[in-house]
Formats: structure tokens, C-alpha cells, sequence
């Protein structure tokens, strides 16, 4: 069973962000709920949930010179809590997000993040945190085995409790990701098994 990934249609288009910079060198970047556009909100209401107020942008270049790692979402092992987010992303149809499995949970190793530089980025976006993201969990390519790919050209519901990175093979175009975390009004994470329930009549594979 696809524990990873689904398409979900929207009743609008969201358009790329004009505050992405294709020449921007930094990988991950936060995005303020002024800069997302209203039916987006509206709609994720609808559902009596809402995003956290900590909204990613992920950086993947051409050529790969810039990926995201293997990592988890979460401060919890992988497949603790399977938290599920929103992704919009723009770029080559050839970029990939890679889900992975451990090999031997022995070998996952837990990554503090450095505090300082979380806290400048949120400040500097005008956030104030609503989850915990201080730290998450990471292996070596050597430790995991490819669990699941997928092209992410259209919004999608990914499984980031689980181990995941990005690729970006295209010589020439640069690739973006929008990123929202899921929670209910209680700021409790919906997991992506709640996910398919949730959004069962407008999520597939």
C-alpha cells in the first residue's frame, strides 16, 4: 500500500509565489500566512482545520547542487506520528520526492537543528511557532532502501513522518516546493492516514 503520497485536486490553481527567487542559493526559506493566498486558507477551513503558521519554501537547483537531505518532518522516529502536508511545487517533470526506508532503526540518527538559525529565519518572516521543530531524524543513503518516488507537479499530501529527500536531475530549470503543515484547530498534527479519510473524495494516486 502507497503509505507516501497522493494528488489532491483544489477547486482553484495556486500560482508559484512571486516572492520565490530563482536565484536564491538558500535550500529552505519560511513563508509568512500574508504571502498565501486567501482561498487557499479558506478552503483548508472549510475542513475545520488550518495550516501552522510555519510555511516552508524548499530550494532543490539544477543539476542537484543544492537537494534536500534524507530526513523526517517530525521530532519522532519515522512512522511514530506520520504527519501529513500540503505540497505545491514547481520545476522539471524529472525532479522526484524519494521516500526511504531504514534498513535497521539502529542506524537512524536524530539531528538537532540549529535553534539560532530557526529562530533568525521565523523572525526574520515575522512567525511565531505554533509546532515543535527543533530537531528530526536523518540516515546515511547507505542505511535505507528506496521505498516510493514520485513526481510532485501537481498539489499533493506527502507522509513527512516518514524518511523522504528531493532530487533534481534537469540541467536547466531550478525546482521550488510550498510547503504546509496540517493541523486541527487544536494545533494537533493530522497524520496522512487521516488524510485519506479527510480528503477521501478528492485524493488519488
Amino acid at each position: 500500500m502507497n503509505i507516501y503520497h497522493r494528488y489532491i485536486d483544489l477547486p482553484f490553481v495556486y500560482q508559484k509565489p512571486k516572492i520565490f527567487n530563482e536565484s536564491s542559493n538558500t535550500f529552505i526559506n519560511y513563508v509568512n500566512h500574508k504571502h498565501i493566498e486567501k482561498e487557499l486558507l479558506d478552503w483548508i477551513d472549510s475542513y475545520n482545520l488550518k495550516f501552522s503558521n510555519i510555511v516552508e519554501s524548499f530550494y532543490t537547483s539544477k543539476k542537484n547542487k543544492i537537494f534536500v537531505p534524507i530526513h523526517n518532518d517530525m521530532t519522532v522516529k519515522p512512522g511514530v506520528n506520520d504527519a501529513v502536508k500540503l505540497n505545491f511545487t514547481w520545476g522539471p517533470e524529472s525532479s522526484k520526492t524519494r521516500w526511504w526506508k531504514i534498513k535497521n532503526e539502529n542506524k537512524l540518527i536524530e539531528l538537532q537543528h540549529d535553534t539560532n538559525e530557526i529562530n533568525k529565519g521565523l523572525e526574520l518572516a515575522e512567525i511565531i511557532p505554533d509546532i515543535e521543530c527543533n530537531r528530526c531524524y536523518t540516515a546515511y543513503e547507505s542505511d535505507v532502501e528506496l521505498a516510493y518516488e514520485k513526481t510532485i507537479n501537481k498539489p499533493s499530501l506527502l507522509n513527512v513522518g516518514q524518511l523522504h529527500s528531493t532530487f533534481n536531475p534537469d540541467p536547466l530549470q531550478d525546482r521550488w516546493t510550498l510547503s504546509f503543515v496540517i493541523l486541527r484547530k487544536d494545533n494537533k498534527h493530522v497524520t496522512f492516514k487521516e488524510s485519506l479519510e479527510i480528503f477521501k473524495k478528492n485524493s488519488y494516486e
